[in-house]
């Protein structure tokens, strides 16, 4: 078959989303299928279909697209909130720009969120089926987004660009043929959230290629010092959903009981500043390290001890299936799907969300006890090695491909 992954997310990127598309068009290829993969630039300034070498700038559709929706708007639905007016205008763009590059050739079109999936239920062929993954609450992050900017004071105002959230959601999984998401807790918000059908919704755990992940374990200079100290790992963008503020308190408490230990912080993002004077409030600065954007994540992953993921709102983390594949003895919240891919006590330590004297607790148990560590690191490999195999991934996702195609050859028949 002839597949088009396509998101309105930008590539290549550090993140999950991009990973999932690599790992996808990884599985696909190797199952004898001609994969495509529609996404925005980088920096958002354009559209293209990336292996095809085929691109469009954005400047050269935002200024017609911009006119008919503020002239449609004004006269459909004056006094629209000028968020969602620049929100559709986006979404129009994408729509043209996809468009333009050609998206009528394809058996399957696999969207990875829902904004490119209403855009490509438009204008794709009748006879394409459309698939839409979840990667996460994009509702409730481009929500709380907005009202970390500080201009939504007004009730109303909130209530309405809510909705809009809301609706955004389900029209890109209502179009879908099939759709996909790779947690239970994701699946029961948007049966109980959005009243999306759960015969709609198939839950498809992510998977890597194991086999590649673990040729990297093996690479990359050795960062570890001499002075046997255990290292703590965060690999996660400095963003306030991952909830670094919280493993930072945590490891305030522990220095206090001991310095055996230093923490490697691998990632960037704009709340690095204020990361790094909460580390030095609090007096750990010889204690923490920033790494910054990594190409050896792996590597480092490997030479550390212990895995911490503190996040605020998280569905299924690529880091805690490549820490648990590496053998790591991995600490994380209880936010989102991560319950689902770390058994307590067994497969890693959970504790709830904020409760950084929570985590002060584990840490502590997993440096005092080496072998629950060993227990737990060992535990954790081999549950991933069989849970996170990309195989496994690709076994259901045949299943779900499959369903897709029917419901579309069912509707096209009764028509």
């Amino acid at each position: 078959m002839k597949i088009l992954l396509a998101t309105f997310w930008g590539l290549p990127h550090v993140g999950g989303v991009d990973l999932y598309v690599r790992q996808l068009k990884l599985g696909l290829e190797q199952r004898g299928h001609k994969v495509d993969i529609l996404c925005r630039f980088p920096d958002g300034s354009g559209y293209s279909i990336l292996n095809k070498r085929r691109h469009l700038p954005r400047k050269s559709v935002y200024s017609l697209v911009e006119s008919n929706v503020k002239t449609y708007f004004k006269e459909s639905l004056p006094g629209l909130d000028p968020i969602i007016r620049d929100a559709e205008t986006e979404q129009y763009c994408y729509e043209v720009g996809a468009a333009y590059l050609g998206v009528d050739s394809y058996d399957i079109i696999h969207a990875q969120d829902v904004i490119s999936a209403r855009a490509l239920s438009r204008i794709k062929r009748p006879l394409s089926a459309l698939v839409t993954t979840i990667h996460g609450h994009l509702a409730g992050e481009w929500f709380l987004s907005l009202l970390r900017q500080g201009d939504l004071e007004n009730p109303e105002r909130r209530e309405r660009l809510w909705q809009y959230a809301v609706m955004r959601e389900q029209i890109g999984l209502n179009c879908a043929d099939a759709a996909t998401l790779p947690t239970q807790w994701m699946k029961e918000m948007l049966v109980d959230e959005f009243a999306v059908p759960v015969d709609k919704l198939t839950v498809v755990p992510n998977g890597i290629d194991i086999k590649g992940f673990t040729d990297q374990l093996h690479g990359g200079a050795d960062m570890r010092s001499s002075s046997g100290k255990k290292v703590i790992i965060c690999p996660a963008r400095f963003d306030e959903i991952k909830g670094h503020k919280y493993l930072i308190r945590a490891l305030a408490k522990l220095r206090k009981n001991r310095d055996d230990w230093i923490c490697w912080f691998v990632g960037s993002g704009g709340l690095e500043f204020k990361l790094r004077e909460l580390v030095k409030l609090h007096g750990i600065e010889a204690d923490v390290a920033f790494m910054g954007t990594r190409r050896d994540v792996p590597a480092l992953l490997r030479q550390s001890d212990i895995f911490v993921l503190p996040s605020l709102q998280d569905n299924h983390p690529y880091a805690v299936m490549e820490a648990q594949v590496a053998g790591k003895a991995v600490i994380v919240s209880d936010a989102g799907g991560m319950p689902e891919m770390v058994a307590h006590g067994e497969t890693g330590l959970v504790f709830p969300v904020g409760n950084d004297e929570e985590l002060y607790r584990h840490l502590q148990l997993l440096l005092s006890d080496e072998q629950l560590r060993n227990h737990i690191a060992s535990q954790a490999s081999h549950s991933g090695m069989e849970r996170w195999s990309l195989d496994v991934m690709m076994s259901r996702m045949d299943a779900v491909y499959e369903i897709a195609l029917n419901r579309k050859r069912e509707r096209i028949g009764g028509i």
